[in-house]
């Protein structure tokens, strides 16, 4: 961050305080932004902007900082093209194509040009171009301009910064998510020179076609620099330094979103002049001045301090700026770091209008919309890990998706989707209807549905009902869904509500009890459908509430996962106590067979893991394509 600039560190602060004495702003060019009153309108809670925004990493964010503060990247330093090549290098490696604004300002002498470097996210229906950026070079003293003769490590001033646009890089790769908008990624050179990085391009806006091929008008500007120390502080501030009415605006929007969507960052808003006089205010000093003195775009300057000239840290343009204190501890708040790059996201995202997100756009709509209401949720890792405390429904992603033989099908075929646990079908296209396959009838009586009443014998499969895979015969002693063949052929059983669960079964087929594992389930409820009896520990984890997706308006609400007879259909079987390796360990596992799904109780897993569903879309797909 270039605060104010003179020979010394008192000469600085006389400088600023008094003197006010900067270098010429950039005069006003012919800009093309966004008026102010169409700024944009408070997004309400979007599920697709909680997915990104809760996928920041802190831990990412100080490995690029730690990455970037090896090299001292004072402008005439070896360390200085060193950075340059790691940041192009690794935004290559994220699949970008970047492109590079290179340029020889006046007094400055460089054996190679300066850079700029960004990368641009195209919008679905661009309607402006947003900007994240931070400067990447750094300085090693507090005099302007910097002489390169000391190490300039900058791991806040401005690794941090750099660092946290690089995670944006890497969130922001994918196909997922999308933006109605354009938005560019910079890193600016020269910001310890006088910002000329940031100067260069601005006063070059509108013939830059690599940066703004749509030639659009310049939308939100979000600045960051030194954003990773928090000083003592009980939490760490970011602080959003604003200046002039639309950019006060935009600060204050960030205040709702905030309270909405990341009520734990400690957000603030700060206009130049609110604790210094506006004119030698040291808080405009960033390459958000840039923006502010052409009237170019919405500019705001994140920031983790406003309270003097050297931005809450006082390791500020020393050799001592460095991640790692001398003890081993870190001196950069991970915390704040990610705080930051939320709040720059989530700012920009807003405004270019985040799109909802699909994840797998190789399937059908229709079959990602039903596999989303309950495992979207569970998709999302955070740091902390899955934020829903329960397994798949479906599973990850889909394993395959084809045609299969279906005789109601248009031509004879349907549409099949197979995830870990089950296969979605849509068998007539016309309806929009998906429908869960009785994958499990079919494996334990070994007869192929190839249609509504046509079907072909090819024997039970024997893949094991519960617990780890039997290819190396490390799980010999599970039974198999030929196992359960003629319990499934046996026809119903007695109502036996209320009485204990005991009885086990062989992988040959043989019936037995165990009146000590009677303990952990009792039979709840009798279907007469079927003729069998269900547990209570399947039937109460049938209510299961939780943490679900709304694909119809992008949003996460807390409702029943699922509904029971569609997802696991009607039972087949009693449930059984069986043996299983899970884990390479011998377990007792509660087994019933479902139309549709396994049901498995296992009373020494951890209570939110005792009730999973098998893999039966996997197990099936190895029946069925046994190549």
């Amino acid at each position: 961050m270039s605060k104010k600039y003179s020979r010394s560190w008192l000469g600085l602060i006389i400088s600023v305080m008094l003197a006010g004495m900067w270098l010429n702003p950039l005069a006003t060019i012919s800009a093309r932004s966004i008026p102010f009153a169409q700024s944009s309108a408070l997004a309400q809670p979007s599920a697709t902007l909680q997915d990104v925004l809760l996928r920041v990493s802190g831990d990412q964010i100080v490995r690029q900082v730690e990455n970037l503060s090896k090299f001292s990247r004072c402008l005439t330093d070896p360390g200085h093209e060193q950075a340059a090549d790691y940041i192009l290098g690794q935004l290559r490696a994220l699949g970008y194509e970047p492109f590079v604004q290179q340029f020889r300002p006046a007094g400055v002498r460089t054996t190679n040009p300066l850079q700029n470097i960004s990368v641009r996210r195209p919008g679905t229906n661009p309607q402006a171009l947003h900007m994240l950026t931070a400067h990447w070079d750094s300085s090693p003293a507090r005099i302007f301009p910097p002489v390169c003769n000391s190490l300039a490590p900058g791991a806040n001033d401005n690794a941090s910064g750099s660092a946290a646009l690089l995670e944006m890089a890497r969130l922001l790769a994918r196909d997922y998510p999308t933006f109605r908008d354009d938005i560019a990624l910079t890193w600016f050179d020269a910001e310890e020179f006088g910002y000329l990085g940031s100067q260069y391009l601005v006063t070059n806006f509108d013939t830059n076609l690599s940066l703004n091929p749509g030639r659009l008008p310049l939308g939100a500007v979000i600045n960051l620099d030194m954003i990773g120390v928090s000083q003592g502080k009980p939490k760490g501030e970011v602080w959003a330094v604003t200046k002039g009415e639309a950019s006060l605006a935009l600060g204050k929007e960030g205040i709702g979103l905030a309270a909405a969507m990341l009520p734990a960052v400690n957000y603030k808003v700060y206009s130049i002049g609110d604790k210094f006089a506006a004119g030698r205010d040291p808080n405009s000093q960033s390459d958000q001045r840039s923006f502010w003195d052409a009237g170019l775009g919405t500019a705001i300057f994140l920031t983790e301090d406003v309270a003097d000239i050297i931005g809450g840290d006082p390791r500020w343009h020393t050799p001592g700026d460095v991640l790692y204190l001398p003890d081993g501890r870190l001196r950069l708040d991970t915390t704040l770091l990610a705080d930051s790059t939320r709040m720059a996201l989530l700012i920009v995202a807003n405004r270019a209008g985040i799109q909802p997100g699909r994840y797998f756009k190789a399937i059908d709509a229709l079959f990602e919309q039903n596999w989303s209401r309950a495992d979207r949720p569970i998709q999302l890792q955070t740091e902390g890990g899955p934020l829903t405390g329960r397994g798949w429904l479906w599973g990850p992603q889909p394993n395959l998706s084809r045609s299969e033989l279906y005789a109601e099908g248009p031509g004879g075929l349907r549409q099949v989707v197979y995830f870990d646990k089950a296969r979605m079908e849509l068998t007539d296209p016309t309806t929009g209807r998906v429908t869960n396959g009785l994958l499990v009838t079919e494996m334990a009586t070994g007869r192929l549905q190839l249609g509504d009443q046509r079907f072909e014998f090819v024997g039970p499969s024997d893949v094991p009902v519960a617990g780890d895979p039997n290819e190396s015969r490390q799980n010999d002693l599970s039974p198999s869904y030929r196992s359960f063949k003629p319990l499934v052929e046996a026809g119903p059983a007695s109502d036996l509500s209320g009485t204990a669960v005991n009885a086990t079964l062989s992988k040959a087929s043989v019936v037995g009890q165990n009146s000590e594992l009677g303990k952990y389930a009792r039979n709840q409820v009798y279907i007469p459908d079927t003729g069998h009896n269900i547990p209570d520990v399947f039937w109460n984890w049938f209510g299961t509430t939780g943490r679900i997706y709304d694909p119809l308006d992008d949003s996460y609400q807390t409702g029943h996962v699922f509904d029971w007879l569609s997802t696991v259909g009607l039972p087949l079987t009693e449930a059984y106590w069986v043996r299983a390796n899970v884990g390479g360990v011998e377990k007792d596992v509660l087994v019933q067979l479902f139309q549709r799904r396994i049901l498995t109780y296992t009373p020494t897993n951890s209570p939110e893991w005792q009730v999973e569903m098998g893999n039966v879309g996997s197990h099936y797909l190895a029946w069925r394509y046994p190549k």
